[in-house]
């Protein structure tokens, strides 16, 4: 018989199950631009049900790149911890569950504040869903998670807002990288990059050609959204 996972294990699976988002930010991320969101994040300690400690600060998000799941690492992280590294570990595993990754955000944990409250959760949180109310920002966040680790519950947070992002984000990158199309691809190459990939579709052994016809003319990162797509068609 198994043993069964419990808190004092402080693992990545243990965060994330206990990481609820009470309230998301407003406006989606920026494609184009960074974004800051301001988080509330709020535990109860393990050794104390009768206090709250609260802890403030920005996720600092940047513009996507497209990249493949093999391509993610733990430097995709600033200022997070092994745990949070072991999250990203177990998701790189399962790219083909988390098409998200493919378009991933850098983050950087910025300076935050820590405050231990002499109230019990549930008293703290009502509190904090209010002033979010008051406040009325468009990019702040309000979560309850884990105590250790807690640079997990934040990660997952950043997550969920891509996941949230990604429609309007590859619509936009789309229709920005459809501006000019014409006058970046010469009418020849356009042409037989169409007859590559038409190739490529009925016969996988030429993807590699593919790839190297796109680099070869310099417009792979005009063509890598349908790249991928090929590849993760199969």
């Amino acid at each position: 018989m198994g043993m069964k996972r419990g808190p004092n294990e402080f693992d990545f699976v243990y965060a994330v199950r206990h990481t609820q988002i009470l309230r998301a930010p407003a406006r989606l991320l920026d494609p184009f631009d960074q974004t800051t969101v301001n988080y509330t994040l709020l535990a109860q300690p393990m050794d104390d049900p009768t206090r709250t400690r609260v802890r403030e600060g920005k996720l600092q998000t940047f513009p996507p790149r497209i990249i493949l799941p093999g391509d993610l690492s733990v430097q995709e992280l600033e200022g997070f911890g092994p745990q949070a590294g072991r999250y990203l570990d177990f998701l790189r595993a399962h790219a083909g569950r988390f098409r998200i990754l493919r378009y991933s955000y850098r983050l950087r944990r910025e300076t935050y504040s820590e405050t231990l409250i002499g109230e019990p959760l549930d008293v703290v949180r009502e509190r904090a869903l209010r002033a979010h109310e008051r406040r009325a920002d468009p990019y702040a966040a309000l979560v309850v998670g884990v105590d250790e680790p807690w640079d997990v519950c934040l990660l997952h947070l950043f997550l969920r807002l891509v996941q949230a992002s990604l429609p309007r984000a590859l619509h936009d990158i789309e229709a920005r990288e459809r501006e000019g199309f014409r006058e970046r691809v010469p009418r020849a190459d356009r042409d037989e990059i169409e007859r590559a990939f038409a190739a490529a579709a009925k016969d996988p052994s030429l993807v590699k050609t593919l790839g190297r016809l796109l680099r070869d003319r310099g417009v792979f990162e005009l063509y890598q959204d349908r790249f991928f797509a090929l590849i993760n068609g199969r």
